[in-house]
């Protein structure tokens, strides 16, 4: 084995940097980024000499399986009490690891799902489960993010990453239209102030706000998104989604559920789009929808430059 891995040697310093790696940093070490050139390297080296001590470990199985023909039963019991060989699955767990950090997410899955069969009490590693969730999350297949990270809140209450966790869990449940469960999370992803998630406690607040309004709450979401755009920190980006999210709901919805006449209903929603616009002006989809605001006004000249 040596043969064959002795061009990649490791230090103690990076197999130190190396143990210390696994799902809980995704989304916050980011080996794609300029930055992390050194510990993206290390990362790639790493993964050439798991999976080449995968290979021949593997090779030696298949070697000693064919000769093993060749043995008489008494010495065959003592080549597998002797020179028997395992693959600890914890080897397929970190590999899983590594590839998520480096967004391959095919190969994490894999791994992940090598791990998940020779590990009898897998639901026990909280890591394995985020990083199966995470992997789960980008493929869309939410049904079974939900369950992993459930799993991971339930075998470790006090996870370092229990805020990203229920974040993911809002989104997704959102979208499955558990609006209670939905807003159970993001609420205690929003006053969770012990661990960091990729999302900022605005943009927690954006999706509550965002949560009442595919609920049909609309004052509500207009509270919630009126009371976010007085926020003096209040990043443009997010500034542009408030105020499309604003100016579409208070085109399409009734106005006597907003309380405002339709002549204002119009105008604040030709204006909610173009503040949208003055914040990020590239956005398509708010030139868009201003282009339709305008037309339902009759202003088709000033429709027809939006659209353009």
């Amino acid at each position: 084995m040596a043969q064959d891995t002795d061009d990649i040697n490791l230090t103690p310093q990076e197999l130190q940097i190396l143990s210390e790696l696994d799902s809980r940093q995704f989304g916050f070490l980011k080996l794609n980024s300029p930055e992390q050139t050194k510990k993206k390297a290390l990362v790639v080296r790493a993964i050439k000499y798991l999976e080449r001590m995968l290979v021949q470990a593997q090779a030696e199985k298949q070697r000693r399986k064919a000769d093993s023909t060749k043995m008489n039963p008494d010495e065959l019991k003592d080549d597998d009490e002797d020179k028997g060989i395992s693959i600890d699955p914890k080897t397929y767990c970190k590999l899983g690891h590594f590839h998520l950090l480096l967004e391959d997410y095919s190969k994490a899955m894999s791994a992940y799902q090598k791990f998940y069969s020779l590990k009898g009490d897998y639901w026990k590693d909280a890591s394995f489960l985020y990083g199966q969730g995470l992997v789960y999350y980008h493929f869309n297949a939410f049904q079974w993010a939900v369950k992993a990270f459930q799993q991971v809140l339930w075998v470790e209450p006090g996870f370092p990453r229990a805020c990203e966790v229920h974040l993911r869990l809002g989104l997704m449940l959102k979208v499955h239209a558990d609006f209670d469960a939905a807003l159970k999370h993001l609420t205690l992803a929003l006053i969770d102030a012990t661990t960091p998630a990729s999302f900022s406690k605005l943009e927690i607040k954006f999706h509550i706000a965002h949560l009442y309004e595919v609920q049909g709450k609309y004052r509500l979401a207009k509270e919630h998104y009126e009371a976010l755009l007085k926020e003096k920190t209040l990043p443009s980006h997010l500034k542009a989604d408030i105020c499309r999210q604003l100016g579409w709901m208070y085109h399409v919805v009734d106005c006597t559920v907003l309380g405002i006449t339709r002549q204002q209903k119009q105008a604040i929603a030709i204006h909610c789009l173009q503040k949208s616009i003055e914040a990020e002006p590239k956005s398509g989809q708010s030139l868009y929808l201003l282009g339709r605001c305008l037309a339902a006004s009759g202003k088709v000249h000033d429709a027809f430059i939006a659209y353009r």
